[in-house]
This record gives structure tokens, sequence and C-alpha cells, in this order.
């Protein structure tokens, strides 16, 4: 249906968004249709909920061997290689439960690979790069059309040439940046910002859907009804179902 990039800086609450949480009002994710490849391995929020919700797959069967058989009864999988991840965002969409498919901290399938670089000379490792992510993203455009798949990463601002702020996914220099525009390959873009309400005493997180005057990178058509919505992925793909189930194609 829809290929969704969300952008906040660390703390901010991405991963939190996915997992269902009664007392701060968010929905999450149902693990029946929904499968989370984690590039980090930290902790989901939660505790033993979540825990059990998303079962996570043994690492030993984390390679490129991985295959439909074995991905139940488990709803995570833990791995910060970028072949790993482009092998399953492309068997996930093989697999009819699963219509949305979370790729979390996408930024460190870049980060872990440059760090470990840090002492190699030349431009390896920056083409690695690039071409690493091209092969996660060959396998987001090849998704069937009815499968959601919902990118998280950190963002970062930059100055643009109007002399305005924009706001982008962090990668890892300069070369990355200039090649690997990801905002783009996306047909929705939400960006978190965080503000004090006086009101109730405490900071309210929520994602900027479109243009605000302030985060001109974000994009969503009219699949949201306001201007800022609510970090709760559970809302955000029953909004993005509802629209793209009306449109004809």
């Amino acid at each position: 249906m829809a290929k969704i990039l969300i952008l906040a800086e660390t703390g901010f609450g991405k991963t939190s968004s996915l997992i269902k949480d009664e007392e701060l009002g968010i929905e999450g994710i149902s693990p029946k249709d929904s499968y989370i490849i984690t590039v980090t391995n930290k902790r989901l929020p939660g505790g033993k909920q979540s825990i059990d919700a998303f079962p996570t797959l043994p690492k030993e069967l984390t390679t490129t061997g991985i295959g439909k058989d074995h991905l139940a009864p488990y709803r995570r999988i833990i791995t910060n290689n970028p072949v790993v991840v482009a092998h399953m965002i492309t068997l996930l969409g093989q697999v009819p439960p699963i219509n949305n498919i979370i790729l979390d901290d996408a930024n460190y399938l870049m980060q872990d690979y440059y760090m470990a670089k840090a002492l190699a000379t030349g431009w390896d490792a920056p083409k690695r790069i690039g071409y690493d992510m091209g092969l996660v993203f060959n396998a987001m455009y090849n998704l069937p059309e009815e499968k959601n798949f919902i990118m998280m990463a950190h963002g970062e601002e930059y100055d643009k040439a109007d002399g305005r702020k924009g706001y982008r996914m962090k990668t890892t220099g300069k070369m990355t940046q200039e090649y690997i525009t990801p905002e783009g390959k996306f047909e929705i873009v939400l960006i978190g910002r965080s503000r004090y309400d006086e009101g109730e005493k405490k900071a309210i997180k929520e994602l900027v859907t479109n243009d605000d005057g302030v985060y001109s990178s974000a994009k969503s058509q009219h699949v949201f009804p306001s201007l800022y919505i609510t970090n709760d992925m559970g809302y955000i793909v029953k909004k993005v179902n509802e629209y793209y189930n009306g449109v004809t194609h």
C-alpha cells in the first residue's frame, strides 16, 4: 500500500510507537500481520508483553538462508547485515499474513559498516554503503502493492540552499548524503517533533505529516486529517490502509 519513512531523533519513541500501551494511548501494530526487522539489539519497550507478542528469530537462523518455513512463530529478527535485511524484506513480501514490514534503526545499516571500516582508506566504504542500501531499497520497490513498508531512522537538520533548515535521514558523510536521498523513495515521510504543553505540563511527542513551514521534507499526500498526528504506528497504518484501499488504481 505505502512506503513510509519515520524520521526522529534518538529517544523520541519511534520503536515505542509499535507497541500497544493503553496507559499512553498507543494502539501499536498487531503481531498477526506485522514483522519487525531490528538493526540494533536493543530490547523492545513493554517488557515481557512485547517479547511474547513479537518473539525474535533465533540468532543461528539469521542468515541469507532463511526461508519461509523458518518465519513462524517469530515476528522479529535482529540483524545489521544489509544483505540479510534485503532478503528478509523480499521473503516477507511472499508471506500473505504479513502486511506491515518494519525496518527499525535503519541508519545503523550504514553506520555500523562505516565504523567497522573507519581505518580503511579510499572510497570503498562509502561505495559499499551505497551498494548495500541499494539492495534494501530494491527489495522495498519489489514488494507486492498490498504491503506497507515502514522504515524508521534518526534524522538531522541541514542548511538548504534557500537559507531555510531542512530535515533528512542521517547517513555517514558527504558522499552518501549526496548520492542517497531516502526521502524521495517514500510516498510518506513523517518527522518527529517534541513540544512542551503548558496546560498538561509535559512534553508532547507528535509527527509532522506535511510541510509546516519548519519541516519541509514532511509529506503524506492527503492520508492524514491534520498537520500533526500522534506518535502511534497503529493509527498511522490504519489511516494509510483506509486511504489507499479507497483509491482506484
